[in-house]
């Protein structure tokens, strides 16, 4: 009996233990974005700006799927446990915070978040950062977990993910026709609906390259390369599969609304675009080869 109430204290001391970090990852804020000190330390009203609300909250459920990838292990003593998720906490936030500064710089190198959230509530800017910021936790998630305990591994995966995701979000105008920055200054939630389902497909392909074992950082690296271009490859397959099964016609329908043809668009993009991505990742990531030939 008091094994179990022992492990229920650890728990709960745990709990406030990342209720803490969740704290320092606020005050983070601050060195990654001074320019927003203002805004990251005032009190928060969800219902006055939704989509500052989206923006912040965005942020929170990025940093839970990171720490969600952290372990406490009792047997290697508590106080060493605690120690190593501090440190990895501290790691894990500062890379995501990171990564976003980052990225939306690349991606709203034309707008500004005061303009954007704080003026205008633009509704498509909100909407392409709240998923850009789901996309970076999950592909820090997801180093966090092949870097195996190795800051210098983490540090070399987080780089090398970063550019292929960075790399990823310019070849858009590849597979739309629609304008980013022209629609963005329009608050088009087409393009909202379109861009989010593009980065989520490029967050799934850039993942599974990453899910195979590795000894050797060199040819891991080469793998995950592999592995992307293979999905570069497959996915125009399973497009054009969707659009034929489907019968799916992206002719512009006649007598309708420009901003419904947008909107229209944009869900067919997104929708088909990250379902080709997830049927693709099955190929390049979930099957697997023995070392035996397989006879017919």
């Amino acid at each position: 009996m008091n094994e179990i109430f022992d492990k229920l204290l650890i728990r709960i001391l745990f709990t406030c233990f990342i209720c803490l970090a969740l704290f320092l990852y606020k005050y983070a804020h601050i060195f990654f974005y001074p320019s927003r000190k203002k805004q990251i330390l005032k009190r928060i009203y969800p219902s006055e700006n939704y989509i500052d609300t989206l923006h912040i909250f965005s942020r929170l459920i990025g940093v839970a799927l990171i720490f969600s990838t952290l372990e406490f292990n009792e047997y290697i003593g508590i106080s060493i446990s605690t120690f190593h998720f501090f440190i990895w906490s501290i790691v894990g936030f500062s890379f995501y915070l990171l990564s976003i500064y980052i990225l939306e710089n690349i991606l709203f190198y034309n707008f500004d978040y005061k303009d954007e959230v704080l003026k205008k509530k633009n509704a498509a800017y909100g909407i392409v950062s709240f998923t850009n910021a789901i996309c970076l936790a999950f592909i820090i998630k997801t180093i966090f977990k092949e870097s195996e305990n190795s800051i210098i591994i983490l540090i070399i995966l987080w780089l090398f993910s970063l550019v292929l995701f960075g790399f990823s979000t310019r070849l858009f105008k590849y597979v739309s026709k629609l304008s980013f920055n022209s629609l963005m200054i329009q608050k088009n939630l087409g393009l909202a609906w379109a861009y989010s389902g593009f980065l989520l497909g490029n967050t799934v392909i850039i993942t599974s390259s990453f899910s195979h074992e590795h000894h050797d950082i060199t040819s891991y690296m080469i793998q995950v390369i592999l592995k992307t271009l293979l999905g570069v490859l497959i996915m125009p397959i399973f497009r054009y599969g969707i659009m034929y099964v489907f019968r799916i016609n992206e002719s512009d329908s006649q007598g309708s609304e420009e901003s419904e043809k947008h909107l229209g668009h944009g869900i067919y993009i997104g929708t088909v675009y990250l379902t080709c991505a997830l049927l693709t990742s099955i190929i390049i990531a979930q099957i697997h080869f023995g070392t035996i030939y397989p006879f017919f």
